[in-house]
């Protein structure tokens, strides 16, 4: 069975042209709709480096099955969300801060669904016999963009969140995917393969006006703005997979925020900026981790055995916790 673990290898093999999305679970059958509940983790977390709050959305088949979960941003309180769907992966959440969007379904087969934080209210928004995966939304919260290979390769669409008028935005011969909508609006970061290595792009959500992700040529994927849409991190590729660097959004200032040996993948921001989740197998098996942007200072939020991934940061607003 294709696990999420297999997703991670996929993508880093995405380097030489394979396509990082394909690699998930089994498509699961209609889902009934599940209220989140407490998780006792393997391992006692280790105290964060984090400076904001929130919750962290993860990935985890701690239970068995590719699941999602959240937690404090300090790694405590892990409350499973999903059920009844296998193989979910790439939560996002919306801007307020009340909904999450992932994907779940098989490598050919993979719809888009939104639920609340404390688990109820899950919705299927797409239907249909294509892979559909990495949601993001607009800061509106009325659309999301994603990447689905239903026109025969793989391109970024949008659609609204009900799941409605969806429309491509981007049609190349190359692989693009991991699409990021931008803090303001204006537009949809995405990592491309058009040129025969990972590139960074942007597109226009309205008039689907493509041009470079920044002022310079950036090579990577899994883009991600800060709130404040002043900086981005993304992945950068190395031989041991991924690395982490940051740079401002006028295309100065490019650091490695995190550099070991180890892979870490999709870095997530905090909400007030000073940090970035990030899961990494560092310690030899796949956990989130929280660094500090400044002192590249970064600790563990989890301890499984398994297989913890995938983190995205609750953003400001409603700071909507499990059970509320």
């Amino acid at each position: 069975m294709w696990t999420v673990h297999g997703q991670r290898l996929v993508s880093a093999a995405l380097l030489v042209g394979v396509l990082g999305c394909t690699a998930l679970g089994c498509r699961s059958s209609t889902p009934e709709p599940g209220r989140a509940r407490q998780v006792s983790p393997p391992a006692s977390p280790q105290p964060s480096t984090t400076h904001a709050g929130g919750l962290i959305a993860f990935v985890s088949d701690r239970e068995g099955a590719d699941a999602l979960y959240v937690m404090q941003a300090d790694g405590s309180n892990v409350r499973r969300l999903t059920e009844s769907l296998p193989a979910v992966s790439h939560p996002a959440w919306s801007a307020d801060g009340r909904r999450l969007a992932f994907n779940a379904g098989s490598p050919t087969a993979s719809d888009l669904y939104l639920i609340f934080p404390d688990g109820t209210g899950l919705t299927q928004i797409t239907r249909d016999a294509a892979a559909n995966f990495y949601p993001t939304w607009s800061p509106d919260g009325r659309r999301l963009a994603f990447s689905s290979n239903r026109d025969g390769d793989w391109d970024v669409f949008v659609l609204n969140a009900d799941g409605s008028n969806v429309r491509q935005l981007v049609n190349s011969p190359g692989l693009d995917d991991k699409p990021q909508w931008s803090p303001d609006g204006s537009r949809i970061g995405f990592a491309t393969t058009r040129s025969g290595a990972p590139e960074l792009r942007s597109v226009d959500p309205d008039t689907g006006l493509e041009q470079p992700l920044l002022p310079q040529p950036v090579r990577g994927l899994n883009p991600a703005w800060s709130a404040d849409g002043s900086r981005l991190a993304y992945n950068s590729v190395t031989s041991a997979g991924f690395d982490i660097q940051v740079i401002a959004a006028d295309g100065t200032g490019q650091r490695s925020v995190v550099a070991e040996t180890a892979s870490e993948e999709r870095p997530r921001w905090s909400p007030d900026g000073r940090s970035l989740a990030y899961y990494s197998d560092a310690k030899g098996s796949w956990d989130v981790y929280v660094v500090d942007v400044e002192t590249g200072t970064s600790r563990a939020l989890t301890q499984s055995p398994g297989f913890d991934g995938q983190p995205a940061w609750q953003p400001p607003g409603s700071q909507v916790t499990p059970g509320s």
